[in-house]
């Protein structure tokens, strides 16, 4: 296990080197930033397990490195990531890395092609969601900025959130990602982005189900004036499992999309539509398909010391548990700096993955629920150097399961350096 924690962790730095060295070599302006943090964290239930043997004790270490390259026309974004755990005794070292790519380039004033790519080879479900965490709490991890374009639908992060089946789970599993878009300025006032993307995830245990998806959608934009805009989103989208027992499946999603900046401090993204799902049977079995309430939200509101911004999916995800399920996904963020070195930061989130549809693809399996919320507070000693601590509340639920909740603490150092800083 070690020396394949090592080869992931090569590939990662390996990718940042392919993928960042030559755009910075002919950039025009290369920033640079490293955020390495070291602590200590007390959890209750670490994995939200059935049997917890109570509370567990261990030494963190987090490093995050950031290459940012520009020219008059591109930019290359490459972040790559190592986080550590050594629990002191019964789990051992959890050990997680990742890397992702984001390449935009301008073609002409009505043309602009973006791609991105991710690697993730992590443990508890989620690069971690709902546990303490060393890294700053960052909304835009969760929500993006309301006033800029989607990022690739099929990496959206809030898709990621949506199945509850592994969240805070003490399960390995292999993600990658990739995907290309492009932006096109149709008319004074209207425009299009086309995405296509891929995502494969690899799960250690056997009692899930490995799958790929593959998604592709257009959205329409029409500005009726500086503040409001309407449009329309469409997404198809294929989910392959890759165990012959299971049902392959095809969504189809149309949004209608609202866009409206309110006053000077808030800005609304809302899109309503529906989705049909059609799951495959095998071996005689009829095919399932159902139909669902689509919506994504983003609500946000930001002045000079504070910002808040809640978030919404509610979409067909692939489940670990092998059938595509209606999932659910509610985020609230909200940061507040308290003074020229104090900043609080105050973080909430559900997300339901639903029943399943059919007895013989995963149906008659309950549906999931899975809450947590964190509370942060970061102190700048220096102007690299800032001490932090945190507690969070994580639990996840299940019909016929009972399961303690994971409540924890943090605390630790955190160093920041480069150019980008």
């Amino acid at each position: 296990m070690r020396s394949r924690a090592v080869r992931h962790a090569g590939r990662c730095i390996g990718l940042v080197a392919i993928v960042g060295v030559p755009g910075a070599a002919y950039a025009q302006d290369v920033q640079t930033s490293v955020v390495a943090s070291v602590g200590g964290s007390a959890e209750s239930n670490p994995y939200n397990d059935t049997n917890s043997h109570g509370a567990a004790v261990a030494a963190t270490a987090d490093v995050r490195g950031t290459v940012v390259a520009r020219d008059d026309r591109t930019t290359v974004d490459v972040t790559g990531w190592a986080s550590f755990r050594q629990f002191l005794r019964r789990y051992g070292l959890e050990d997680s890395y990742g890397v992702n790519t984001d390449i935009s380039s301008r073609q002409s004033d009505r043309l602009t092609l973006r791609g991105s790519g991710s690697f993730s080879y992590s443990v508890g479900g989620f690069s971690g969601y709902g546990r303490p965490s060393l890294s700053p709490v960052d909304p835009t991890s969760i929500i993006p900025d309301p006033t800029q374009p989607d990022p690739l639908a099929g990496l959206n992060p809030l898709t990621g959130l949506s199945d509850a089946n592994i969240l805070g789970q003490r399960t390995r599993f292999t993600s990658y990602g990739s995907g290309v878009g492009a932006d096109m300025q149709l008319g004074a006032r209207s425009s299009a982005s086309l995405d296509l993307s891929a995502r494969a995830l690899r799960f250690a245990l056997t009692s899930y189900d490995d799958y790929n998806t593959y998604s592709g959608q257009l959205q329409l934009n029409h500005r009726l004036d500086e503040l409001f805009s309407v449009g329309l989103i469409g997404t198809l989208t294929k989910t392959n499992y890759l165990s012959l027992r299971q049902g392959d499946a095809r969504t189809a999603e149309l949004l209608a999309s609202v866009d409206r900046r309110l006053g000077s401090h808030w800005s609304l993204n809302l899109g309503l539509g529906a989705s049909f799902t059609k799951i495959d049977g095998r071996g005689g079995l009829p095919d399932t398909n159902f139909t669902a309430l689509s919506a994504r939200l983003r609500f946000c509101w930001q002045d000079e010391s504070s910002n808040l911004c809640l978030g919404a999916l509610r979409s067909p995800q692939p489940a670990a548990d092998g059938n595509v399920r209606v999932s659910d996904t509610l985020t609230a963020d909200y940061s507040l700096r308290l003074s020229a070195r104090e900043n609080l930061s105050v973080s909430g989130a559900y997300s339901r993955t639903g029943r399943g549809r059919t007895a013989a693809i995963g149906g008659g399996a309950p549906a999931i629920d899975f809450v947590n919320a964190s509370v942060r507070y970061d102190n700048q000693i220096s102007k690299k150097l800032t001490a932090f601590v945190a507690s969070n509340f994580s639990k996840s639920i299940t019909s016929g399961l009972r399961r303690r909740p994971n409540v924890g603490i943090s605390m630790g150092l955190q160093v920041r350096i480069g150019t980008g800083q």
